[in-house]
């Protein structure tokens, strides 16, 4: 059985080998300790900051196994980027160049430099150990975070969006980015990437250039890969896609991942939950697998397991109870899984 639940401080260790697993790309998930750490702090503050309307909040969820109580995963929300530094994207637009007189009319796809998604909710760092990489805990950790959204609405925006790993090797090269960033910032792919999770993103706005980028003047390598998922990443974007999230024609700045968004009263999980009771089960259920949520806030927790909706609320196993701390008559979400 898996439970999500929010991050920890004693939980630094597992997430620096998780990220150590990752390797480059998920920049916001760096494998570095005093950074992990910090979104801890940040994290825990969120939780515990009561909330009339999204900032500059950020919640850290870990996926356990409960077998061993080993964490195997995690995921998170950032309630609304841009707060202190302008969100970059490349949009990807259309440049009309055209001849009367010569009767050419062309269309041109070019990258122009914007942060439209400055204000707007995200999610982020959806990663699991590569041995947990099954579509239950998968879907329980992607899931969970629409949960708490659907919980507490007030804390983010109607807007979401997810930025995809875009194409990269694993030695670090990009062709995207040989093609068009290393021009401008004078460094590789993994260099750029580590700096943009560590450090203050403003360096980008003073590097990257302002006039858009035709794409057709780009080496067939870089625009091959533009929108394109990492491979390692296709499973996390199959689950979202699945949700309801669609691509609107924005990419990332560094390796051309594309940015995924959707409205929340658009989601599968947040327009299917239902709210009521814990009811008890006297023998082992027969029912759908569901995903079921309690606690509030920094006591949060969610699992996936059989159960039996009834005219009163969810009926569960007894150790699905336990495993959410709760017991019969308190106040649960669900949704099928």
């Amino acid at each position: 059985m898996y439970l999500v639940r929010p991050v920890d401080f004693a939980d630094l260790p597992a997430l620096e080998r998780l990220a150590q697993q990752v390797g480059i790309g998920i920049t916001n998930f760096p494998a570095n300790r005093e950074r992990l750490n910090d979104k801890i702090a940040s994290s825990r503050r969120s939780f515990q900051t009561d909330v009339v309307q999204p900032g500059d909040e950020s919640y850290l969820f870990v996926l356990v196994d409960t077998s061993n109580e080993k964490i195997v995963g995690c995921c998170g929300i950032d309630a609304m980027v841009g707060a202190d530094a302008p969100f970059y994207s490349y949009r990807i637009d259309e440049v009309v160049h055209a001849s009367p007189q010569l009767q050419i009319h062309n269309r041109i796809p070019a990258l122009y430099l914007c942060h439209d998604y400055s204000g707007t909710s995200r999610l982020i760092a959806l990663v699991v150990d590569k041995a947990h990489q099954n579509p239950l805990a998968m879907s329980l950790l992607s899931k969970a975070r629409l949960l708490f959204i659907a919980r507490y609405p007030e804390r983010f925006t109607k807007r979401l969006f997810a930025e995809l790993r875009g194409e990269s090797d694993k030695q670090g090269y990009s062709a995207f980015w040989d093609a068009l960033g290393k021009h401008f910032f004078s460094m590789d792919f993994q260099k750029a990437d580590y700096l943009s999770a560590v450090s203050n993103k403003h360096f980008i706005a003073d590097l990257m250039p302002r006039y858009p980028i035709y794409v057709p003047t780009l080496p067939e390598a870089a625009q091959d890969v533009i929108g394109v998922i990492h491979e390692d990443s296709s499973q996390s974007a199959d689950i979202l896609l699945e949700e309801g999230f669609e691509f609107r024609g924005y990419v990332d700045i560094f390796d051309a991942g594309p940015t995924i968004e959707a409205r929340t009263e658009s989601l599968h999980t947040i327009t299917q939950q239902k709210t009521g009771k814990a009811l008890s089960l006297t023998e082992k259920s027969k029912g759908a697998m569901h995903l079921i949520s309690a606690g509030h806030l920094d006591s949060f927790r969610v699992t996936a397991a059989p159960a039996e909706p009834q005219v009163a609320g969810l009926a569960l196993e007894k150790v699905t109870q336990e495993k959410l701390a709760i017991s019969v008559g308190h106040r649960i979400q669900w949704v099928a899984l």
